[in-house]
């Protein structure tokens, strides 16, 4: 389900994959911000407090894309071109 999905009315609810994707975006946006904010500090304690922070963010970052993994829900071990395709093929089932 994606935000197209809600502004077009189709009401279907959200599943595990969904979430989880939802998750492992929100993890992604969090490691970069610490990384830029650990960069930025000019205060060894602050830049030492948003290191530990990122070191958290991750390891459970690694988690969770380990259990979307296995789980099947996203191919990492697919080669470029079937990853592309496979998008492609999702994306023909929009219309």
């Amino acid at each position: 389900m994606s935000f197209l999905d809600n502004l077009l009315g189709n009401n279907n609810s959200l599943t595990e994959k969904d979430i989880a994707q939802d998750m492992i975006k929100d993890s992604k946006f969090s490691a970069t911000s610490l990384s830029a904010a650990a960069a930025e500090a000019v205060n060894p304690e602050i830049r030492a407090m948003l290191r530990k922070q990122l070191d958290k963010a991750l390891t459970e970052h690694f988690e969770l894309s380990d259990m979307v993994i296995n789980k099947g829900w996203y191919p990492a071990q697919d080669q470029p071109v079937d990853q592309l395709q496979k998008d492609y093929d999702d994306s023909q089932d929009l219309t």
